[in-house]
């Protein structure tokens, strides 16, 4: 097993005049930390105008500064969107060979394509659009990588021929990631021969399905660059303390979480997108904030994580691994025993949880659990 740490440049509530700036160089400082500490992989995510949920909008910039500052943890994109309107494959392509020489070869390429209309809206692009724009991207980016001349004729972007500069360290290129959150888009990243990113917001015993989807698919991929990527990957909170009672106790307190804006900014799973299907699109920031008021008076808006009292036992059981070192590693072992190649963890369990805290927990979890589960 693997592990890594996820930052979510998560804000709260205005004003950001220091909350904004001090959380983006928190980030960076608990991907050092990290390193320090064990972790194998730093992943940073890709958002555009999720005001409070997340102000890292420039996944590959978070990567290249932790990397400048950390020698051995790997590094990657955790999405770069591949949306030509929003990225364009070539300086996708550049950006990313670009870290890699910078790093020594530590950065990966995790894609997708956006959390939902927000994003995506913003640069003048529809949901409905951004698969065949993603897929189109994931398939010209390596052969940017690996051929010296490169040339493109698509539907949503074209390149004449050209050299595209500079080229990557790691040989043939680096390895590439994609988010799925349903089975057929398991399948399909696996067939494609790319790592699979998810998100566990339940018992890890449901990702076991997919697990096995992308296990079994993957044996016989058709891989979009030059080689598979047989890597499946969960991302689950984590505080890890010495106390516990504690490190409970600090997750209960924190401020109301993520779930309206959970529920308004992520309108592609089905439940968010019946519940906005009459907002015109795009829609405007003022009434995307109106719509996350809605939303906090909303008692019965489902959010990503089980609610209640944060006992031992229903923190086991949804796969928050919050506790001790030995109540820890109980949860990372289900996550393992499902069949993930990583876990993914995500160190600020509240934007209210003192950044000293933070990092001493991913300490304690690098020293009394990584230990334990590796090879």
């Amino acid at each position: 097993m693997e592990f890594g740490i996820f930052q979510g440049a998560s804000v709260g509530p205005r004003p950001w005049e220091e909350a904004e700036p001090l959380r983006l160089r928190q980030d960076v400082e608990l991907g050092v930390a990290a390193d320090k500490a064990g972790y194998d992989t730093f992943w940073a995510p890709e958002h555009h105008a999720l005001e409070e949920y997340s102000h890292s909008s420039a996944s590959h910039l978070s990567c290249l500064a932790v990397g400048m500052l950390t020698k051995n943890i790997r590094l990657v994109t955790g999405i770069f969107n591949l949306c030509p309107p929003i990225n364009h494959p070539v300086r996708v392509a550049e950006q990313i060979a670009t870290i890699d020489v910078l790093t020594n070869g530590r950065i990966e390429l995790g894609t997708g394509r956006g959390s939902g209309s927000t994003e995506v809206n913003t640069f003048g692009i529809l949901n409905e659009q951004t698969r065949e724009m993603w897929e189109e991207s994931i398939r010209a980016i390596p052969k940017m990588w690996t051929q010296d001349l490169f040339s493109w004729e698509g539907k949503h972007f074209s390149v004449p021929e050209r050299c595209i500069l500079p080229k990557p360290v790691q040989k043939p290129h680096p390895p590439l990631w994609v988010t799925a959150t349903n089975p057929s888009t398991v399948e399909t990243a696996a067939k494609m021969g790319l790592g699979v990113a998810m998100f566990s917001f339940s018992t890890p015993e449901v990702l076991r399905p997919l697990v096995e989807i992308y296990k079994e698919n993957i044996e016989k991929a058709e891989p979009v660059g030059e080689f598979v990527y047989n890597k499946i990957m969960a991302i689950a909170p984590a505080l890890c303390l010495e106390d516990g009672e504690e490190a409970r106790s600090i997750l209960a307190s924190q401020p109301p979480g993520v779930t309206p804006h959970f529920a308004v900014y992520f309108d592609t799973i089905p439940d968010f997108a019946k519940r906005l299907e009459n907002e015109p699109r795009p829609i405007p920031q003022t009434r995307l904030r109106e719509l996350v008021a809605e939303a906090e008076r909303d008692k019965n808006i489902p959010g990503p994580f089980k609610e209640g009292p944060p006992t031992p036992e229903s923190l086991h059981e949804n796969g928050m691994c919050v506790g001790n070192p030995t109540e820890v590693r109980a949860t990372v072992q289900k996550f393992v025993d499902v069949g993930l190649d990583q876990l993914v963890t995500i160190p600020v369990v509240g934007r209210a949880v003192p950044h000293e805290t933070c990092i001493e927990g991913l300490r304690i979890f690098g020293e009394k659990v990584i230990p334990e589960f590796r090879s």
